[in-house]
């Protein structure tokens, strides 16, 4: 292999890795802080982490295209009613990726949980509408 072809291969992996791969490394780390954030919630009374704790995601989530959405949730089991832990949601605020306030929204199931006495609800928070960069993600 030639010493040109070699570095044309090495400046196309370079530009590749600069051009795409920074963004969506900058939108990961992003996601990785509204995700400890979340985490860091106190959670209410009678409440317990589930199995799948914090998760979140970013990338095309809401409309149709180029702008970048994170979406963190929470898997929790609950002995509160739905009104209560609902309730206790509607007070919690979590800063978002470029410091605007986000609302919770809580899903609750409606069958019974594995555990007696418990409810399994799912907590997120969204966050849209950013500038997608080149992070292939989200166009």
């Amino acid at each position: 292999m030639s010493l040109v072809l070699l570095s044309f291969i090495v400046a196309s992996v370079t530009a590749f890795v600069l051009v795409f791969k920074v963004p969506e490394w900058r939108n990961n780390e992003k996601l990785a802080r509204l995700e400890e954030r979340v985490s860091m919630l106190p959670l209410p009374p009678d409440t317990e982490s589930a199995s799948l704790g914090v998760q979140g995601t970013v990338g095309l989530q809401s409309g149709n295209s180029n702008h970048c959405d994170y979406l963190v949730r929470m898997s929790l089991e609950t002995r509160l009613s739905e009104s209560e832990i609902v309730r206790y949601y509607e007070t919690v605020k979590v800063k978002g990726v470029e410091g605007r306030e986000l609302d919770a929204q809580v899903f609750i199931n409606p069958g019974p949980s594995w555990r007696s006495g418990y409810k399994d609800v799912i907590v997120e928070f969204f966050d849209g509408g950013h500038e997608p960069g080149y992070d292939i993600r989200c166009h």
